[in-house]
Protein backbone atom coordinates (compact mmCIF):
# COMPACT_ATOMS: atom_id res chain seq x y z
CA UNK A 1 0.00 0.00 0.00
CA UNK A 2 1.41 3.59 -1.03
CA UNK A 3 0.10 7.10 0.77
CA UNK A 4 0.52 9.67 -1.27
CA UNK A 5 -1.37 13.34 -1.72
CA UNK A 6 -4.07 13.38 -4.22
CA UNK A 7 -4.08 15.48 -6.91
CA UNK A 8 -6.65 16.92 -10.08
CA UNK A 9 -5.27 13.84 -11.53
CA UNK A 10 -7.10 11.59 -8.82
CA UNK A 11 -10.70 13.30 -9.59
CA UNK A 12 -12.16 10.67 -11.49
CA UNK A 13 -11.22 7.98 -8.65
CA UNK A 14 -11.56 9.71 -5.55
CA UNK A 15 -15.30 10.53 -7.11
CA UNK A 16 -16.05 6.72 -7.27
CA UNK A 17 -14.84 6.20 -4.13
CA UNK A 18 -16.71 8.38 -2.87
CA UNK A 19 -19.80 7.22 -4.16
CA UNK A 20 -19.12 3.76 -3.04
CA UNK A 21 -18.33 5.17 0.26
CA UNK A 22 -21.34 7.63 0.34
CA UNK A 23 -24.24 4.53 -0.80
CA UNK A 24 -23.18 2.35 2.10
CA UNK A 25 -24.56 4.37 5.14
CA UNK A 26 -21.99 3.99 7.40
CA UNK A 27 -21.86 5.72 10.81
CA UNK A 28 -20.04 8.76 11.07
CA UNK A 29 -20.32 9.51 7.48
CA UNK A 30 -22.82 12.13 6.19
CA UNK A 31 -25.70 10.90 4.06
CA UNK A 32 -25.41 12.58 0.34
CA UNK A 33 -25.52 11.96 -3.31
CA UNK A 34 -22.58 10.87 -5.22
CA UNK A 35 -20.58 14.05 -6.09
CA UNK A 36 -20.32 14.82 -9.70
CA UNK A 37 -17.04 15.25 -11.43
CA UNK A 38 -17.16 18.81 -10.98
CA UNK A 39 -17.98 18.46 -6.68
CA UNK A 40 -15.57 16.25 -6.36
CA UNK A 41 -13.09 18.69 -7.92
CA UNK A 42 -14.20 21.61 -5.94
CA UNK A 43 -13.64 19.66 -2.50
CA UNK A 44 -9.87 18.50 -3.73
CA UNK A 45 -9.24 22.06 -4.51
CA UNK A 46 -10.58 23.02 -1.71
CA UNK A 47 -7.26 20.35 0.36
CA UNK A 48 -4.73 21.01 -2.46
CA UNK A 49 -4.74 25.32 -2.51
CA UNK A 50 -4.46 26.71 1.13
CA UNK A 51 -0.91 25.59 2.50
CA UNK A 52 -2.38 24.64 5.91
CA UNK A 53 -4.63 21.64 3.83
CA UNK A 54 -3.91 17.92 2.33
CA UNK A 55 -5.69 15.40 1.18
CA UNK A 56 -4.31 11.97 1.40
CA UNK A 57 -4.89 8.79 -0.56
CA UNK A 58 -4.32 5.09 0.12
CA UNK A 59 -3.69 2.80 -2.91
CA UNK A 60 -3.17 -0.46 -3.50
CA UNK A 61 -3.05 -1.79 -7.18
CA UNK A 62 -4.06 1.05 -8.70
CA UNK A 63 -7.38 1.38 -6.91
CA UNK A 64 -7.68 3.96 -3.93
CA UNK A 65 -8.62 1.99 -0.46
CA UNK A 66 -8.22 5.14 2.00
CA UNK A 67 -9.00 8.70 2.03
CA UNK A 68 -7.75 11.31 4.78
CA UNK A 69 -8.57 14.81 4.56
CA UNK A 70 -7.49 17.79 6.35
CA UNK A 71 -7.98 21.69 6.63
CA UNK A 72 -6.29 23.94 8.83
CA UNK A 73 -7.98 27.28 10.18
CA UNK A 74 -7.63 30.12 8.15
CA UNK A 75 -7.18 32.94 10.68
CA UNK A 76 -3.00 33.82 12.14
CA UNK A 77 -4.49 32.44 15.56
CA UNK A 78 -5.76 29.21 14.56
CA UNK A 79 -3.61 28.18 11.33
CA UNK A 80 -1.68 25.66 13.47
CA UNK A 81 -4.39 23.69 13.86
CA UNK A 82 -7.13 21.78 11.89
CA UNK A 83 -9.50 19.05 11.49
CA UNK A 84 -9.58 15.75 9.58
CA UNK A 85 -11.69 12.95 8.26
CA UNK A 86 -10.53 9.51 7.67
CA UNK A 87 -12.38 6.79 5.66
CA UNK A 88 -11.69 3.02 4.29
CA UNK A 89 -12.73 1.19 1.09
CA UNK A 90 -15.31 -2.15 2.35
CA UNK A 91 -13.02 -4.93 2.51
CA UNK A 92 -9.87 -2.92 3.61
CA UNK A 93 -11.08 -1.65 7.23
CA UNK A 94 -9.38 -3.24 9.89
CA UNK A 95 -6.15 -3.77 8.21
CA UNK A 96 -4.54 -0.76 8.93
CA UNK A 97 -4.94 1.67 6.27
CA UNK A 98 -6.80 4.17 8.72
CA UNK A 99 -3.76 4.33 10.66
CA UNK A 100 -1.18 4.41 8.20
CA UNK A 101 -3.16 8.09 6.70
CA UNK A 102 -3.35 9.40 10.39
CA UNK A 103 0.68 8.47 10.80
CA UNK A 104 1.20 10.55 7.27
CA UNK A 105 -1.42 13.27 8.15
CA UNK A 106 1.09 13.61 11.37
CA UNK A 107 4.11 13.24 9.54
CA UNK A 108 2.97 16.04 7.22
CA UNK A 109 1.65 18.24 9.74
CA UNK A 110 4.75 18.19 11.49
CA UNK A 111 6.40 19.58 7.88
CA UNK A 112 3.67 22.15 7.54
CA UNK A 113 3.63 23.99 10.82
CA UNK A 114 0.81 22.08 12.41
CA UNK A 115 0.55 21.84 16.22
CA UNK A 116 -3.20 20.40 17.00
CA UNK A 117 -4.56 17.80 14.75
CA UNK A 118 -8.79 17.15 16.07
CA UNK A 119 -10.83 14.38 14.86
CA UNK A 120 -14.77 14.77 15.12
CA UNK A 121 -16.43 10.95 15.26
CA UNK A 122 -19.88 10.33 15.69
CA UNK A 123 -20.57 8.55 19.09
CA UNK A 124 -22.55 5.89 17.10
CA UNK A 125 -18.91 4.78 15.39
CA UNK A 126 -17.12 3.60 18.24
CA UNK A 127 -14.58 1.73 15.94
CA UNK A 128 -13.32 5.17 15.11
CA UNK A 129 -13.06 6.43 18.35
CA UNK A 130 -10.85 3.47 19.56
CA UNK A 131 -8.91 4.34 16.59
CA UNK A 132 -8.28 8.04 17.17
CA UNK A 133 -7.57 7.27 21.22
CA UNK A 134 -5.42 4.17 20.18
CA UNK A 135 -3.28 6.31 18.45
CA UNK A 136 -2.53 9.50 20.95
CA UNK A 137 -5.82 11.52 20.18
CA UNK A 138 -7.55 12.38 23.88
CA UNK A 139 -10.88 12.95 24.30
CA UNK A 140 -11.96 16.99 24.35
CA UNK A 141 -15.41 16.59 24.83
CA UNK A 142 -18.77 16.02 23.41
CA UNK A 143 -21.18 17.81 21.21
CA UNK A 144 -24.78 16.82 21.87
CA UNK A 145 -27.26 15.84 19.64
CA UNK A 146 -24.67 17.73 17.16
CA UNK A 147 -26.03 15.34 14.23
CA UNK A 148 -29.45 13.68 13.30
CA UNK A 149 -29.09 10.47 11.62
CA UNK A 150 -32.87 8.48 10.62
CA UNK A 151 -34.31 10.99 12.79
CA UNK A 152 -32.65 10.27 15.89
CA UNK A 153 -29.58 12.92 17.33
CA UNK A 154 -26.14 11.80 17.59
CA UNK A 155 -23.21 13.18 20.13
CA UNK A 156 -20.28 13.91 17.94
CA UNK A 157 -16.96 12.89 20.13
CA UNK A 158 -14.20 15.72 19.69
CA UNK A 159 -10.57 14.38 20.22
CA UNK A 160 -7.37 16.04 19.70
CA UNK A 161 -3.77 15.48 19.49
CA UNK A 162 -0.98 18.03 20.40
CA UNK A 163 2.02 17.33 17.87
Amino acid sequence: MRIREATLDDVPRLAEYAAELFSEGLPGIFARPAPTLEEEEAFVRTRLEPDNAVLLVAEEGGSIVGLLDFVGGRLPEDRHAGVFGVSVRRGWRGRGVGTALIRALEAWAREHGVARIEARAWASNPRAIALYERLGYEREGVCRAAVVRDGEPVDVVILARLL
